[in-house]
């Protein structure tokens, strides 16, 4: 059996961010980019706003303060009713009462794991350890009891996080009554684009919209390859301008690619308080955000035939659209 250790060196080779991979990642942005030139055929985008509700920094938590929790989901009454919460199961029954509020509002709340936990293989940069199936299954099932007992439509939308999943816990989730799955590993380049899992009524894989055309970066002198996420990190970093056309250049490929032009948008409540420990990666964060966020809604609306909706609603908008499939 491979050490933990060991896994996490594989998984370092394996990655697409890496300078050995670089003629494979040449070519495919060759590829990518004649499709995004030509931009999309037609002008509609569905967009759907994510929040990824865990105690504060995820895997890299500071002091795990489930008060900043309280208190985003009370300022998320105020935004918009059409997104999506995917929260910590662990986080659930403490904040029953503010989370039924959101649902009868419209806010479509989905599940984030239990405790932040790693749902997929061994990653090189957590040190994390994978949980095993029979885990799994244990903690969608206590979940799916959390949800009943605070009062609460179980979940059909899931994230991992980290965004790290497998195989086996697609299946896991498909068992579970889960509809809709958000975890596809959108910071390797994975292409913006559905993947549906099973036959009729199975699963969609949703990923969080990415230009999967990499971004050569350097760390300590070492060049590697980053892909533009479209999170609240990326949004606080460029302009409307520059957002429109990173909307424009995801809805080509999906448009190529013959599937409905979509955004699927990720944030964290802990994005929207000032940063625990001062400023470096987290520098970012502030309370003003949700007002930035509002800024690219209107610069989307501004440009494009804009509908927003929850993860669900976008699923069934994919799914029942008739180049779907």
């Amino acid at each position: 059996m491979v050490s933990h250790a060991l896994a996490r060196i594989l998984d370092l080779i394996r990655d697409p961010r890496v300078p050995h991979n670089i003629l494979e990642t040449f070519l495919r942005t060759r590829k990518l980019t004649r499709i995004m030139k030509a931009g999309p055929s037609r002008r509609e985008l569905c967009v759907a706003l994510t929040f990824d509700v865990e105690r504060e920094y995820g895997s890299r938590r500071v002091n795990g303060n489930p008060v900043s929790v309280r208190q985003f989901l009370s300022k998320l009454e105020d935004f918009s009713s059409k997104t999506t919460v995917f929260i910590e199961g662990s986080l659930v029954e403490e904040n029953s009462k503010v989370l039924r509020l959101l649902e009868a509002h419209g806010t479509e709340i989905g599940l984030h794991g239990y405790l932040h936990e790693l749902w997929g293989p061994t990653q090189w940069y957590l040190s994390d350890k994978p949980i095993s199936a029979q885990e799994k299954a244990a903690l969608l099932q206590k979940c799916k009891e959390i949800f009943e007992r605070s009062g609460l439509q179980l979940p059909v939308s899931f994230r991992a996080p980290n965004l790290v999943s497998d195989a086996q816990t697609v299946q896991l989730l498909v068992q579970y009554g889960f509809r809709i799955d958000s975890s596809l590993p959108s910071q390797l380049g994975v292409l913006p684009v559905p993947q549906l899992f099973g036959e009729g009524g199975g699963l969609v894989r949703i990923p969080v919209s990415a230009d999967p055309r990499p971004l050569l970066s350097w760390a300590f002198l070492i060049p590697h390859f980053t892909f533009r996420a479209c999170n609240l990190k990326t949004l606080t970093n460029i302009t409307n301008q520059e957002f429109v056309e990173f909307a424009s250049s995801i809805a080509s490929i999906q448009d190529a690619l013959g599937f409905r032009p979509h955004l699927v948008v990720l944030s964290h409540s802990w994005e929207f308080f000032d940063p625990l420990t001062g400023g470096g990666q987290y520098g970012y964060c502030s309370p003003g955000n949700f007002e930035i966020l509002r800024n690219f809604l209107n610069a989307l609306s501004d440009s494009f035939d804009m509908k927003q909706m929850s993860m669900n609603g976008l699923a069934r908008e994919i799914t029942h659209s008739s180049d779907y499939g």
